[in-house]
């Protein structure tokens, strides 16, 4: 398959990178699994070996499309089942996180069709499991599932109350999939975001410890806002159609941390409990050949 050299329509997003509320014990944290039967699938796939070992990965949803630069298995595994931490993840193998891939994935005329009628969050799990169906494909990956007690952080309403901005409604064909924009220097702006995606998007970070972070806000809508904190060491890999370099944030005593950030500047906090936690244990897996 012929590698595209433009993509109209991206719909990128940041990997690092996609689940209501009852304290002081949260709901489980469940991986994403097919709902009644077999996960969808992409029409056909090219997959091959990216030689640029350590440069940043991405990945692009297009309506027909899925695309991932330089990806490696464990990002692909992440993004699949939305895995949010590293704890979630048993038995992976040593090259999982160090061999990136190039994936070029048609999604079918007949799914284009039947994904128009879905929320950009239905469309979203359904790029999720057709990368289930092609890691079982193409990287022969076998997969089961258990239950566990892990530490967890709840996302849970401030006192007085969250100071988010409720993103404009839209019609179903032009809602928009969440955008969070971040950089290493701790700065992030979110556009169409709920608080499910933002909590994805807290977990296994360094600042929450690679813990899972779970909703329990209560809070059904989306929302832009901005966030500005001091991240704790080590540089933030973005995702996109053409991801900046990054480096290494610099210490800024300006500003707070995370956790002080979230409750001063968006009225919410989090709170360490202990949770049943779903992890992800790879039964078995294989480098895929080049096609």
């Amino acid at each position: 398959m012929r590698k595209l050299d433009h993509l109209p329509h991206l719909f990128a997003f940041a990997a690092a990178l996609m689940v209501a509320a009852a304290l002081p014990r949260v709901a489980s944290a469940q991986l994403l699994h097919p709902s009644g039967g077999a996960a969808p699938s992409f029409e056909v796939a090219s997959v091959r070996p990216n030689p640029n070992t350590g440069q940043a990965f991405s990945f692009i949803l297009q309506p027909t499309r899925f695309v991932a630069q330089n990806a490696p298995l464990d990002r692909l595994i992440r993004f699949a089942y939305n895995v949010k931490s590293s704890r979630q993840l048993v038995n992976m193998p040593d090259w999982a996180g160090s061999r990136g891939f190039d994936i070029d994935a048609k999604i079918g005329d007949a799914e284009v069709d039947a994904m128009k009628s879905l929320t950009p969050d239905q469309r979203f799990a359904q790029y999720r499991l057709m990368v289930q169906s092609l890691l079982a494909d193409r990287f022969q990956m076998k997969v089961s599932t258990e239950t566990r007690e892990l530490p967890v952080y709840a996302l849970v309403l401030a006192k007085g109350g969250p100071r988010l901005t409720p993103a404009v409604p839209q019609d179903l064909e032009r809602q928009r999939f969440p955008r969070l924009g971040f950089t290493a220097a701790g700065d992030l702006t979110a556009r169409s975001v709920s608080m499910s995606f933002f909590a994805d998007w807290l977990s296994g970070r360094l600042d929450t410890a690679d813990r899972v972070v779970i909703d329990a806000t209560g809070l059904k809508g989306t929302y832009d806002f901005a966030l500005q904190w001091n991240p704790v060491g080590g540089a933030v890999v973005t995702a996109g159609a053409n991801p900046p370099p990054v480096s290494a944030p610099q210490p800024n005593e300006d500003k707070p941390s995370l956790f002080t950030a979230i409750q001063e500047q968006l009225g919410l906090k989090l709170e360490s409990q202990k949770a049943p936690v779903e992890v992800l244990v790879i039964e078995s897996v294989e480098q895929p050949t080049e096609n």
